[in-house]
């Protein structure tokens, strides 16, 4: 009798097992939260970044063969944090919506200006957190301040 929990255990394992999933396959999810032509985000929008979110966890937890990959999926990990960001804002979840905004920018999202004029946003602006979430995100930036990004800068100008 000892061999079923052997095999629940292997089942388990087995089950317990992650995926990972396509830069595309986590990009079709995150574009499912929002209509284009309406600009809103859709029905159950927080539902599905959350799963788009938790793709990423996934796929970031597998050992990654190619970078170019792997450094998409992270750069959809902050956008899906920024997008959270914004849901709970226009929902009024303050406390929520910086959590997902510094989550956004640890992850690497840099762009103060960006952040700075979204409307989605409006709600957080009058906290002081709001503030130093811009700083952290200028710190992230390859932009300089004359607001020349040199490291994407185009060099053959002919």
């Amino acid at each position: 009798m000892k061999l079923l929990p052997a095999a629940a255990m292997i089942m388990f394992a087995v089950i317990g097992t992650v995926q990972a999933y396509t830069v595309d396959e986590i990009n079709e999810q995150m574009n499912a939260s929002f209509d284009r032509e309406a600009g809103t985000f859709t029905e159950g929008a927080y539902e599905i970044l959350i799963e788009a979110h938790a793709m990423i966890e996934e796929t970031l937890q597998e050992e990654a063969e190619d970078l170019v990959a792997l450094a998409a999926v992270e750069t959809l990990d902050y956008l899906v944090k920024y997008n959270l960001a914004c849901f709970e804002a226009l929902e009024g979840n303050i406390e929520e919506a910086f959590t997902w905004l510094q989550g956004a920018v640890d992850a690497g999202f840099e762009d103060p200006a960006w952040i700075e004029q979204d409307e989605d946003l409006t709600s957080l602006r009058d906290d002081p957190r709001f503030q130093e979430i811009l700083v952290i995100a200028g710190e992230n930036s390859p932009v300089d301040s004359d607001g020349h990004d040199y490291d994407n800068y185009p060099t053959d100008c002919d």
